[in-house]
């Protein structure tokens, strides 16, 4: 569908988008947007639409669940037909009253076809059936969820003194236990086959707090209140962050004999033990579409390609992220190799069929995209130009809400009734002490 930009309506509340979408969903349609090619002051999308319009198609076809499997080269290195699972945090509205937000686990299963020429079966966890439905069944059922209850708690009746709604804590513990329920559920349907589950440590850590520095233990698995036990036999367990919240380093590649480089490759460190290693870091080349130099220079002139002086200052530069790779469980008495496991990541961020390199690995870029049907919201980065996350590409799931760096809202942002009935609590069982 074309429609205006954002910006163009009267108001939030009349942009048809969002409603077009849940509408369209109800009817098991699928959708995808791409602004009006138009001119404006300080805006102009006619000049590239015919890129916009390729995109979109694109997109559209990812949520047929079209696209090429980045096919890995370590041979006998992985286990025979292995899988990749993926799981998701998205957000959903927040709450009326309190105004902290909800959040829906997401599972994404990716199915290598034996033959080996980018082909996969791509589906999506659906929870009220128990099973494993294709894609774009997925998307249309997660549209239901898109809305949270404006009050947790039922009023009260006639006589009856108000309830009392739970705090922020006990919201969150709450979702962390319906969380790893969910995460139990989808856990036994992979056991069979080789499966590799992947999530990412600033969405996922909060409500699973077993991917968090301090409690992981190496080859070991929990997601619920028992002790963490044995792997699974046919899982294996990566976490991958990147650097949003500044969590991953900025990096370069050092060459004595001329500029500094920007060289795609999985990294290690040096000083650990060779073949246990379980740290690695992953980098890709720049962007096509950032066109500045890596030897830029933002803080003094330098000598170009062609030996004339230039400046930098005015030009947009590309700050290159590492992602990490952590290879929290595997088999090593059973023949894995971390680093192959790490590797194969690694490769899977290189999609054949996008002209640039993901930021997260495919399975994870699939089910992060799940966010526009749980909630249609716009992007961060949407600017003057009010582009939807959706209007042109792919978006980046990585720069939308990450619940793994959210803390716990602010004094105003709480219901000041709620700590007040608190409070003397609190101080009658300090006196009772």
């Amino acid at each position: 569908m074309e429609i205006d930009r954002a910006k163009d309506f009267s108001s939030p509340d009349h942009d048809a988008k969002f409603a077009l979408r849940l509408g369209c969903a109800d009817a098991g349609v699928l959708t995808q947007f791409m602004a009006v090619p138009k001119k404006a002051k300080g805006y102009n999308s006619e000049k590239n639409k015919e890129f916009r319009a390729a995109k979109a198609w694109d997109d559209g076809l990812r949520q047929l669940g079209v696209r090429v499997h980045p096919e890995h080269s370590l041979g006998e290195r992985l286990p025979e037909g292995l899988r990749y699972a993926a799981v998701w945090m998205v957000r959903r509205n927040r709450l009326s009253r309190t105004r902290w937000a909800g959040h829906v686990p997401v599972a994404v299963l990716v199915t290598p076809d034996p033959s080996g020429e980018g082909l996969a079966r791509v589906e999506g966890w659906d929870d009220e059936a128990r099973a494993w439905v294709p894609y774009p069944v997925m998307l249309l059922r997660l549209t239901r969820q898109c809305e949270v209850p404006k009050d947790l708690v039922p009023a009260p009746h006639d006589g009856e003194a108000p309830a009392v709604r739970p705090s922020w804590w006990a919201d969150m513990a709450q979702q962390r236990r319906e969380t790893e329920e969910w995460l139990q559920r989808v856990r036994r349907t992979l056991r069979g086959r080789p499966t590799m589950l992947l999530a990412h440590g600033q969405n996922m850590r909060s409500h699973w707090t077993w991917l968090q520095d301090g409690t992981v233990v190496a080859d070991k698995f929990r997601d619920g209140h028992a002790p963490a036990r044995r792997l699974d036999p046919d899982l294996r367990l990566v976490r991958v962050r990147t650097a949003r919240n500044r969590e991953t380093a900025q990096w370069w590649g050092v060459n004595p004999d001329g500029p500094n480089g920007l060289a795609a490759h999985l990294w290690t460190d040096p000083t650990a033990d060779p073949g246990k290693a379980r740290v690695f870091w992953s980098t890709t080349p720049k962007a096509r579409t950032f066109k500045l130099s890596v030897a830029a220079d933002k803080l003094a002139p330098r000598i170009n390609a062609k030996g004339e002086v230039t400046i930098d200052t005015d030009k947009a530069a590309w700050n290159p992220g590492l992602v990490e790779i952590a290879v929290l469980g595997c088999h090593p008495g059973d023949g894995d190799v971390p680093e192959a496991l790490a590797l194969a990541v690694h490769q899977l961020r290189q999609a054949p069929d996008l002209p640039d390199a993901l930021s997260l690995p495919l399975p994870l870029h699939l089910a992060g995209l799940a966010q526009e049907y749980v909630l249609p919201t716009r992007s961060e980065d949407d600017g003057d130009e009010g582009r939807s996350i959706d209007s042109a590409s792919d978006a980046d799931p990585d720069t939308g809400a990450a619940p793994g760096v959210e803390t716990a809202p602010e004094p105003e942002e709480t219901d000041w009734e709620q700590l007040t009935l608190e409070i003397p609590a609190q101080a009658a069982s300090v006196e009772k002490v």
